[in-house]
């Protein structure tokens, strides 16, 4: 059998896939910049504590970990338009009364930003789905992947600069008024959710749409995450440790670069690599880089495991993509966005307790250990047969 080899021009070329491009890398930038505006805001703005600061972060977490699915969910039955309504109303009502809010009030509004997060993951991986053939998916995918690795380069440089050059209040409404604009495209666009031949389909009841590999491939994603979040804290231990933290700027870009060459490569493959096998391989190559002992040394090992981080983001939404019906594929991708928020979640402390114990080649090691264990049950889980039940 013969297999289709696309282009990204071909993708490109589709109607109105630049325009959604642009509309989501515009939404991005702020709200990876989001965690470390509330950061500066309680530190610099309210003079608290950094301890408080993560507090905050956290609420945002848990209140986007929360609302993806449910916003998932929206977005397949309304609609993108009607989706967004409670996401734009939030960017008009709850950032700026965050700006004059007291660390007291700082707490819910900041959970309550990222329950309303705007659903852009949903958003676009859905409308790729739907106005793309199949063969097309890895590639759009990829694409997408590839962009939000650039917002997450780009959106907290930016934001730092912002917060030094004005304030963390100036930067936060910054923050609303760039994902407003990002919104407003996409409004605009009210890119379709659902095929044009998609025979009609009922949603299936609750959560009768979660499979055994579905199921799965939330896990590797989490996993991802908690892989990515040991080299991203780790890269910051081992400067410290060989007192160069001044180049953390440049071990991070060449880690951000290597990630976007990794997507670019894996989108123009004519064939699919299982998640499990992409997450074995990114545990693996994380594991080892804390042996490095200089800070180009560093900067070279980040590198083979940077190169997976777009992939597997590619590919677990890939399977997820072709393993749910459209009248569920809003929710599905939203809960693997959960996914990725509870891994950096349950991450953060896990390695962080890692590295005041061990170092940062502690971190590396439980970071990429975690992520190989993830995988191991994984493999061994989607190569158990599936009970047959009798009536």
């Amino acid at each position: 059998m013969r297999v289709e080899k696309v282009t990204y021009a071909q993708v490109l070329r589709a109607p109105g896939t630049i325009p959604l491009y642009l509309a989501a890398f515009l939404a991005r930038i702020p709200m990876m910049a989001l965690p470390l505006v509330l950061t500066l805001l309680v530190v610099e703005g309210l003079d608290g504590s950094y301890a408080e600061a993560g507090l905050a972060a956290a609420a945002e977490t848990v209140g986007a970990a929360i609302g993806a699915p449910w916003r998932g969910r929206l977005i397949d039955r309304l609609g993108v338009r009607r989706a967004m309504l409670p996401s734009i109303a939030a960017l008009f009502v709850v950032y700026p009364l965050a700006v004059m809010a007291t660390y007291a009030w700082l707490l819910p509004l900041a959970f309550v930003a990222g329950l309303f997060l705007a659903p852009v993951h949903s958003i676009v991986r859905v409308s790729l789905a739907a106005t793309l053939p199949q063969s097309h998916h890895r590639s759009a995918f990829a694409l997408d992947s590839v962009a939000s690795e650039a917002s997450f380069i780009i959106g907290p440089a930016a934001a730092g600069a912002l917060v030094v050059a004005a304030s963390p209040q100036v930067a936060l409404l910054a923050v609303a008024g760039t994902v407003s604009v990002g919104l407003a495209i996409l409004w605009a666009l009210d890119p379709p959710t659902r095929s044009v031949d998609a025979p009609a389909s009922t949603r299936v009841p609750g959560f009768g749409w979660v499979t055994r590999d579905m199921v799965f491939l939330f896990l590797i994603s989490g996993g991802a995450m908690i892989a990515l979040m040991a080299t991203d804290l780790g890269i910051i231990a081992s400067l410290r440790e060989l007192d160069a933290i001044g180049l953390v700027g440049v071990v991070y870009l060449g880690w951000g670069l290597s990630s976007l060459v990794g997507g670019l490569v894996y989108g123009a493959r004519p064939a699919s690599i299982r998640p499990t096998y992409l997450l074995l391989a990114m545990g693996a190559l994380t594991i080892p880089i804390g042996v490095a002992h200089t800070p180009w040394v560093l900067a070279l090992a980040c590198i083979p495991a940077g190169l997976l981080c777009a992939p597997i983001m590619t590919a677990c939404t890939e399977w997820i993509a072709r393993l749910s019906k459209e009248s569920v594929r809003g929710e599905a991708m939203g809960w693997q966005a959960t996914a990725f928020t509870v891994g950096g979640a349950i991450a953060a402390p896990l390695i962080g307790v890692a590295i005041d114990r061990g170092g940062a080649a502690t971190g590396f090691a439980v970071g990429g250990g975690a992520a190989l264990l993830i995988a191991v049950l994984a493999l061994v889980g989607q190569r158990r047969p599936v009970p047959v039940t009798r009536d």
